[in-house]
């Protein structure tokens, strides 16, 4: 048995980050099965969108990750996948598919089974051709009916959640480098790496939250170490850009980790993302053992406005921990919208303000996302419905006027 999993975008910049989740996906199967997986991540692979659906005609199974920015480049692509290779298991899964599993079942009939949140257990029993009817986080068609089957429990320990480095195009293995640090430290051997799933905080620009069922598990220090252990050891890693929601922050985790790093002697750069209000101590220790770089979302300068977002934080607090890190000797960078929801002129000032405190910073503009609390607000006094989403005349992330 083959199978495929793409990130089926094809046009556009090439992409900052690489697919994770994908190569978790792809590991979980190799470990567990004798299928044959291939990761296709197009653009950092130099491969058209021909050249991906010659390979997709071969296989059994092609599964698509669908983000909302490149939803019609993915529906487009599963299209042609199914009129090239019509006896193949075409799935979807990831954030803008588990929101709206039902009505796209409804609009593209060629698809014919959504996986919702955590795939692993699920795509493996797709894999192993248990009945649809049988597999809990599935969401499928039989006949014309759509049907969506129960939740499956999170996954207890994603300790034995594995990642294959061999399963990311090369470019993230041989010379890939996180750009927004210091020179001194692009010198180094750069790779991408996760120790959590999930976030236990809920922005309400965020779809995270429901996504993974307000759930945040974290592997057990001794497996993250043998992880950068291993890294080093196979590729020469010496820089490690943590891509989690949030890097582990409980005092004795923490403690652990950073004391198993010295037992190991691992001699290693890392960035992690952190939020505002992040304990000294911890923070001391982390920098200790190598950590030199953090980012943290603050969003907003403006206390009314981090409030209107769920952000649970405040403009002191955000400066005050700013000035922690910097004492520290950390680079720190800082992520910030504009546009949100109820922004003034007066709060953009301050967000304005606030970003001179950080030594890198980068921005985006606020969009609203499905499965998210501005959407169901937004679809609560009927501004919007779901169809939004299958019209492409907005195939864009809708966004909301903030300024005034």
């Amino acid at each position: 048995m083959k199978m495929l999993l793409i990130n089926p975008y094809f046009e556009g910049i090439k992409p900052d980050a690489p697919q994770l989740g994908l190569v978790f996906l792809g590991t979980y199967i190799q470990e567990h099965t004798d299928c044959e997986v291939q990761v296709i991540d197009p653009i950092p692979q130099g491969l058209s969108e021909n050249d991906v659906l010659s390979l997709a005609k071969k296989v059994d199974i092609v599964g698509l990750t669908c983000f909302t920015e490149i939803r019609f480049q993915c529906f487009d692509f599963a299209k042609r996948v199914k009129e090239e290779n019509k006896d193949c298991k075409l799935v979807l899964g990831g954030v803008h598919a588990t929101a709206l599993d039902v009505s796209i079942l409804e609009h593209y009939p060629f698809i014919d089974a959504i996986i919702r949140g955590e795939g692993e257990e699920t795509l493996l029993e797709i894999v192993n051709g248990k009945p649809y009817d049988e597999i809990a986080g599935i969401t499928w068609r039989k006949n014309e009916k759509v049907i969506r089957n129960p939740n499956r429990p999170p996954i207890k320990n994603i300790d034995d959640l594995h990642f294959d480095y061999s399963l990311l195009p090369p470019i993230y293995v041989e010379n890939w480098k996180d750009e927004e640090v210091p020179f001194e430290l692009k010198k180094l051997k750069h790779l991408p790496i996760i120790a959590s799933r999930g976030c236990p905080y809920n922005c309400s620009f965020c779809a995270s939250h429901p996504y993974w069922g307000g759930m945040w598990r974290s592997l057990s220090p001794n497996e993250l170490v043998h992880r950068l252990e291993d890294a080093v050891d196979k590729y020469g890693a010496n820089y490690f850009r943590f891509y989690d929601a949030l890097f582990p922050s409980n005092r004795k985790w923490v403690t652990d980790f950073c004391q198993l790093l010295k037992e190991r002697n691992l001699d290693i750069s890392f960035r992690i993302d952190i939020r505002s209000g992040s304990n000294r101590d911890i923070l001391e220790q982390l920098r200790k053992v190598g950590c030199s770089v953090v980012g943290m979302g603050a969003e907003s300068g403006s206390d009314r406005i981090l409030k209107r977002i769920n952000k649970r934080t405040t403009r002191r607090e955000i400066i005050n921990t700013v000035n922690i890190c910097k004492e520290l000797g950390y680079w720190v960078i800082g992520y910030f919208m504009l546009g949100l929801p109820d922004e003034t002129r007066e709060d953009i000032k301050k967000t304005l303000e606030l970003i001179k405190c950080f030594d890198y910073h980068n921005y985006t503009r606020f969009q609203v996302y499905p499965n998210t609390p501005f959407y169901d607000e937004l679809k609560q006094v009927g501004e919007i419905n779901d169809e939004i989403w299958f019209d492409k005349s907005k195939d864009v992330p809708i966004e909301v006027k903030g300024g005034k």
